[in-house]
């Protein structure tokens, strides 16, 4: 890989850890920081965001304001850390340090996004109670809301056996992992809800639903949606089909 030596993800998490802060009650890492990590210069992280603006909405990235620069630096100071800047830099939220690895294309990108999502998963799970999923729960509530989407003739398209979906939204937005017996009617029903356009990518004809989440977990924004890694795109393009078509065709 062009002579770069990749570094193992899991010695990077105690250095990513000392770079999260708390900035408008958001855990983030400063953008020099992200640079560091991703063995690239500032400016260069910053113009890859700007190109793609559209993937990194104000809850993935924002500035600082001049008061905020001043309490980081006071902070800085305290623990040790350099803080002085010629610029006021930019906070990158969880979603928006990990969607960098989609934007950023070098050999580290990847590994240095999973290091950060496992890192973030780790402090949250000091700070919160854990969550229990009841998938049973889960999966009643979608039934319930799909049935009010249902339309005449749609149970034609019910199956015994549940399949997994992959639907993007936008152009190149988030990936959702799901599972249903209706694809028409799940399909109908996320985007009667969704604010922009969702992609049908490709389907897995089986329920492997939980398994990739699991697979996957490195890259989750937030429930069942995932950011548009390669990683993921790469296992959709390989193991995925389209509806009506068989592995073969």
């Amino acid at each position: 890989m062009n002579g770069v030596a990749l570094q193992d993800p899991a010695t990077l998490l105690p250095s990513i850890e000392e770079m999260i802060v708390s900035v408008r009650g958001e855990q983030v890492v400063l953008d020099a920081d992200l640079a560091s990590l991703y063995r690239m210069k500032t400016k260069a992280l910053l113009q890859a965001v700007k190109r793609n603006r559209h993937r990194f909405p104000q809850d993935f990235v924002f500035q600082l304001t001049s008061e905020e620069c001043m309490k980081l630096t006071l902070h800085f100071r305290l623990t040790g850390r350099r803080g002085g800047r010629r610029y006021r830099p930019h906070a990158f939220t969880e979603q928006g340090a990990a969607m960098l690895a989609s934007v950023i294309h070098n050999p580290v990108a990847t590994q240095v996004a999973i290091s950060i999502l496992r890192t973030f998963a780790r402090l949250r799970a000091t700070e919160e109670p854990p969550v229990l999923e009841d998938r049973t729960t889960q999966r009643a509530f979608s039934a319930i809301r799909d049935a009010f989407v249902l339309q005449k003739g749609d149970g034609a398209y019910t199956t015994r056996a549940a399949c997994t979906y992959f639907v993007q939204a936008g152009g190149d937005g988030p990936i959702k992992i799901g599972s249903t017996n209706n694809l028409v009617v799940r399909l109908r029903t996320l985007c009667a809800m969704s604010p922009v356009p969702l992609k049908l990518l490709r389907i897995v004809p089986s329920d492997v639903e939980e398994a990739c989440h699991v697979r996957f977990g490195a890259f989750r924004l937030h429930g069942e949606w995932f950011a548009p890694s390669i990683v993921i795109l790469e296992f959709i393009r390989e193991h995925a089909i389209t509806p009506g078509r068989s592995r073969e065709s």
